[in-house]
């Protein structure tokens, strides 16, 4: 009877699929757009359609791949727009985990970001880009975690894929290294900074300033009305 309520200890095919296939978005070998046939992409990965298509509904859950009525399904295109809507809501929410961090902040935690700060600079001082912009990502998934607000960390991680795939595929992805991430090594030690002092004003402020400076300046647009960095 106890089994029945025993989680596997592994990820579900249909689970790994989804993950494979993130990865294949971010790399580009699925473009935004593309039209997703089932039976080649079984064939690609070796599986039958049943799991391939469980992988598909979560990825529709996530708002990755987008499927109209009589059509097959497609890899989600992110407008300018869109991606502008996502800098915003980023903004607000990880300003209010900073906001908590800052509030709750310990030795441990503190330790924690900061190694996680000096495997951005790592990547970043040895040119891998891609590496140092996920290990940035993972920073800022840090944050939200440890702000112990389960909500607020369901609404960040909800967009994250899409955000990730956005940034992954913007033509000013690359640009900018070194000096883009330069400019990110920098940020970060104010980041730090803020969180550590315990002040959570200054810590939500500048969390918000630096996601809307650094978004908004990659779309090479202004920000909406009533909203500044």
């Amino acid at each position: 009877m106890g089994e029945r309520w025993t989680l596997p200890p592994r990820a579900s095919l249909a689970e790994t699929l989804a993950a494979r296939m993130v990865e294949a978005m971010r790399a580009g070998e699925l473009a935004p757009g593309e039209r997703i046939i089932e039976a080649t992409l079984a064939a690609r990965f070796g599986v039958s359609r049943g799991p391939l298509r469980e992988a598909l509904k979560s990825l529709e859950a996530e708002q990755l791949v987008e499927r109209q009525p009589g059509h097959s399904p497609r890899v989600r295109s992110i407008s300018p727009d869109e991606a502008a809507q996502m800098v915003v809501m980023r903004a607000t929410l990880e300003g209010m985990a900073a906001r908590l961090v800052a509030a709750r902040c310990t030795p441990l935690i503190l330790a924690e970001l900061e190694a996680q700060h000096q495997r951005i600079r790592v990547a970043a001082l040895g040119g891998r880009t891609a590496e140092w912009r996920d290990e940035d990502w993972r920073f800022h998934e840090m944050v939200c975690r440890q702000s112990g607000n389960e909500f607020l960390l369901r609404a960040w991680l909800s967009m994250s894929n899409l955000v990730r795939l956005f940034l992954h595929r913007h033509p000013a992805f690359e640009q900018g290294s070194p000096k883009g991430s330069h400019l990110v090594l920098l940020n970060h030690d104010r980041l730090l900074e803020v969180l550590a002092s315990g002040d959570p004003d200054r810590a939500e402020a500048a969390f918000r300033h630096v996601i809307l400076e650094s978004g908004f300046a990659r779309l090479g647009l202004k920000p909406p009305p009533g909203i500044a960095p």
